[in-house]
């Protein structure tokens, strides 16, 4: 088999922009000031204020995650500053912030500890160096309960300085502090699909508010044509077309921002250019806004958190894997290669469609997912339709990235402070991100933003109160079904979607550990087993514990504990009218000797009990030879079993002729098949073994026989 020749760039045909190539970092000297060498998130990390101390708070507005000044530390920071390099160099931009972080927590630590007194009054001995760390320092990180991550981070940059250190001095034993494992709470599985219709329900408004806009601006450019050429011919039929009021201010509005577009040159007119000098009230009165402008031709944040939910909660991703799908690559969306070559999105013939993406927690590991085509919801083709979608903005974009590393060259060509090279480069791997982002939208400024799935609340209220889309979601959900008189909804998180997504995969393919792994791209059973347990199967324990505990004291209120009721109500929850009066049956049904349930008593079939005689009950009770009215009960395997092991102490010691005019070898014959086939084969084994030793001792006689003879040994 061979792979052929591919041809990889299929990018103009797929949203018309090129590939995004990486702005380098600018070069340093300075040992606590230098820049990161990721290919997009490089950033400049400054060692600085840990050697001279921070005492202000470095955010202009007071506000920020300021926690309070420390004292610089020079010596300390830098034998600490190669292993923070060598551990940053090719680290995202959150790592990287995330190092200085741990730094800047164990310098307020440091300084905590040594201004406290002992009972002497003296002070702990001040910290300059990785050779000062002692285990004080590791027990008062354990009495202020510290993150974990703060802890090990720290060690791991000390030891690596440690090893560098002359005289070079063993590593820290350390124990991190032990926290507790974050509990999920699942919410139930009817209340996830409640939330997965709702999201449907807004993405097919979605489509048909495009499909609409799209409308608008084919009848926009049918007016114009017709305006231009009034005996166009085809066009003349075209001016009278009806719209309805909506759809004529919709068209005005378009109309309006298409004249601003063709006159300013731009394809995204400022605010005051949309103004077209009139006030707002004057804007407002002849029906125009600017907010529907733009969105007649761009998707809107609103649009874009639909899509993006509505692919996360079908597709089971981390939402750092979907936030980050690379739109510069030209085969993130492919048809299935079961189904032919991989096009992108490029014949409808195909059934199946596939998108694939870099899983950040995984290191890299690309992450696949199928649908159908024919079904719009599904993640790949919510993933193409907003690609298509946010086409122009993502142009848009990759113009001003040109632009603006034409202007970080110049600057550097100029030799110019570092200041304001690293700000123009910063402004760079913006635009180089945002050209990379899927989830491109317009902004209610008229700038072209994207999704941040780190940032959720983006909605602001009348109280000023930012929430997040799904807080939205819930709201209406929520309302709706308290006027039913449902339980609503708690609060759920982006994350959750992919646990909801997990349980469904394991419910649905019945417990198959190796379909979920499949379903939520691990690389082991082991993760999807630790996953398991960790999200679904704790949940499920506690779930059954109060399901269990609820249907106990209902059972207590009744004045009754009815063990097949209960187990019922834990497993499957309450009894129907039909299943009740089948359990009312079943127990008024009457046993046969081997333990069968017999329907009809009174009237056995002849080949049974020949000689029966009207009204009495049947007297054979032979329930194994193909008697209609047997009814096989899962209690019913000692009886059976019993039955089967007479009827072998029979074949042992019945003279042959005796045992074959018996129809005994038809009778053994099905209680046999019986056991293999409704009892567990332990079970079975064990049944038997019982009524053998019984038959053997004498415990247990076979009808018509008496004692069985004790056989003699060989």
């Amino acid at each position: 088999m061979s792979i052929g020749n591919k041809t990889k760039d299929y990018l103009k045909e797929h949203a018309g922009v090129e590939l995004i190539s990486s702005a380098s970092a600018p070069k340093n000297d300075d040992p606590l000031r230098f820049w990161t060498g990721h290919p997009t998130e490089n950033i400049l990390v400054d060692l600085h204020p840990f050697a001279i101390g921070a005492y202000q708070n470095p955010h202009p507005s007071g506000g920020g995650n300021w926690a309070g000044p420390f004292h610089g530390r020079p010596v300390l920071i830098r034998e600490l500053a190669p292993a923070i390099h060598a551990r940053c160099t090719l680290a995202s931009q959150s790592t990287s912030q995330g190092y200085l972080a741990v730094l800047r927590f164990w310098w307020r630590l440091f300084d905590a500890l040594e201004a406290i007194p002992d009972q002497n009054g003296k002070t702990l001995a001040r910290v300059e160096s990785v050779a000062d760390l002692h285990a004080l320092h590791e027990s008062a990180a354990h009495q202020r309960n510290m993150l974990p991550i703060y802890f090990t981070g720290f060690v791991l940059l000390a030891n690596d300085a440690r090893k560098l250190h002359k005289p070079r001095l063993s590593r820290l034993s350390w124990i991190a502090p032990r926290r507790d494992d974050p509990v999920r709470r699942l919410i139930p599985q009817d209340q996830a699909k409640a939330i997965k219709i709702q999201l449907k329900q807004d993405w097919e408004a979605v489509r048909n508010a495009w499909s609409r806009h799209d409308a608008i601006r084919a009848e926009a450019q049918r007016r114009a044509a017709f305006a231009d050429d009034p005996d166009g011919g085809a066009c003349s039929g075209e001016q009278s077309t009806q719209l309805s009021d909506e759809a004529e201010r919709l068209l005005k509005n378009w109309e309006h921002f298409q004249r601003i577009q063709q006159a300013s040159g731009r394809l995204l007119p400022s605010g005051e250019q949309l103004m077209d000098g009139m006030s707002r009230p004057a804007l407002h009165y002849e029906g125009l806004e600017l907010k529907v402008m733009r969105a007649i031709s761009f998707p809107t944040v609103e649009e874009a958190d639909v899509a993006y939910h509505l692919a996360l909660m079908g597709s089971g991703w981390n939402p750092s894997t979907l936030g980050r799908i690379d739109a510069s690559k030209p085969d993130i969306i492919f048809d299935h290669p079961k189904s032919g070559a991989q096009r992108v999105l490029a014949s409808e013939e195909v059934e199946e469609v596939t998108m694939k993406a870099d899983k950040p927690r995984a290191r890299g590991k690309t992450q696949y997912f199928t649908g159908l085509k024919k079904h719009k919801s599904s993640p790949p083709m919510i993933v193409g339709a907003y690609l298509e979608r946010s086409a122009p903005l993502r142009e848009q974009l990759r113009q001003d990235c040109d632009a603006a590393k034409a202007e970080l060259d110049r600057l550097r060509s100029m030799t110019a402070n570092q200041t304001d090279i690293a700000r123009q480069l910063k402004k760079v791997q913006e635009l180089q991100e945002g050209c990379r982002s899927v989830w491109l939208y317009l902004d209610g400024k008229g700038c072209i933003n994207w999704l941040d799935y780190k940032h959720w609340n983006r909605y602001k209220r009348n109280s000023g109160k930012l929430v997040s889309y799904l807080d939205l979601v819930l709201e209406r959900l929520n309302k709706q079904r308290v006027s039913r008189g449902e339980q609503p909804i708690p609060s759920v998180t982006p994350s959750d979607f992919r646990d909801i997504y997990g349980r469904m995969v394991y419910v649905q393919s019945g417990g198959n550990i190796l379909a979920v792994m499949l379903a939520l791209g691990h690389s082991s059973t082991q993760s999807t087993n630790s996953y398991l347990e960790n999200n679904i199967f704790n949940e499920e324990s506690d779930e059954h514990a109060r399901r269990f505990m609820t249907s106990l004291f209902s059972e207590l209120e009744l004045g009754r504990i009815d063990l097949t009721i209960l187990a019922h109500l834990v497993r499957n929850g309450p009894l129907t009218p039909e299943m009740q009066t089948r359990l009312e049956e079943f127990r008024r049904l009457m046993r046969s000797r081997v333990g069968v349930g017999c329907a009809d008593p009174r009237h056995p079939p002849g080949h049974v009990a020949p000689d029966h005689h009207e009204g009495k009950l049947c007297g054979t009770q032979l329930c194994l030879r193909d008697c209609p009215h047997a009814k096989f009960l899962p209690e019913s395997i000692d009886g059976i079993a019993m039955r089967v092991e007479e009827l072998v102490a029979m074949y042992d010691n019945l003279p042959r002729e005796t045992w074959l005019r018996g129809e005994f070898p038809e009778e053994l014959e099905a209680g046999e098949c019986l056991l293999n086939k409704l009892f567990k084969p332990g079970i079975v084994t064990a049944a038997r073994e019982k009524w053998r030793g019984k038959i053997a001792s004498g415990d247990h006689l076979v009808p018509g026989m008496g004692p069985i003879p004790e056989q003699e040994s060989a």
